[in-house]
């Protein structure tokens, strides 16, 4: 459990070193500044997770499921940015209609895993991942290859472990194999968070001001 603890911390870490990096880079396309405040918004829900988590000992799972739909948001904007198609807005409504209608016909469901959220809005950013990958291979310079790479990986992985969270917790799971499916997921959120810094080294690097 000692590993699984430092492969969160460490990815925290991570996080929030791409985060000022990001901030720093000051790029102005819709693209860009949509990624940069997804990487705010998932440092102040990592945090705070981790504060509510391990330093109060108190329940944070609500987190999650506040930032399910966030995450959805902001995504669905990048990828609208990138692939420049205006039914991503059309999905993007319905499923925010969906899950906040999910959410107040049962609000018990803020402290469970919401295995159907997670499943319909991680699958459809898998899809504009692909979607993108397929348009920009055949780019020189394409941007935003490598999140996109990341995004795809480990929405596939975090989608595998995270709906079948209420399973897991509901059958007779050891402790050992609960851990390991977190470690991998965590491992495939370092990956993500180590080819985010690449993007920005390959593409973003050089317009920080010297200023800063």
């Amino acid at each position: 459990m000692e590993l699984t603890k430092f492969l969160g911390y460490f990815s925290t870490v991570l996080l929030i070193i791409n985060t000022v990096l990001y901030i720093k880079a000051l790029h102005k396309s819709k693209a860009f500044m949509f990624f940069a405040f997804f990487l705010i918004i998932s440092t102040i829900v990592q945090v705070s997770m981790s504060i509510l988590g391990a330093i109060l000992h108190l329940s944070n799972l609500y987190m999650v499921n506040v930032f399910l739909m966030l995450q959805f948001l902001l995504l669905s904007f990048f990828f609208k940015s990138l692939l420049k198609k205006n039914i991503i807005l059309v999905f993007t409504a319905l499923i925010i209609a969906l899950l906040a209608y999910q959410y107040l016909q049962d609000l018990e469901l803020f402290f469970r895993y919401n295995p159907i959220g997670i499943g319909i809005t991680h699958s459809i950013l898998v899809i504009y991942a692909i979607s993108y990958l397929y348009q920009v291979l055949q780019k020189q310079k394409p941007k935003f290859l490598y999140v996109t790479i990341g995004l795809f990986l480990y929405l596939i992985c975090n989608t595998l472990i995270l709906a079948s969270g209420n399973l897991v917790f509901n059958i007779n799971i050891s402790q050992e194999v609960y851990a390991i499916l977190f470690r991998v997921n965590a491992v495939l959120y370092i990956i993500f968070q180590i080819l985010i810094f690449i993007e920005w080294r390959k593409n973003y690097y050089k317009k920080i001001p010297k200023s800063l």
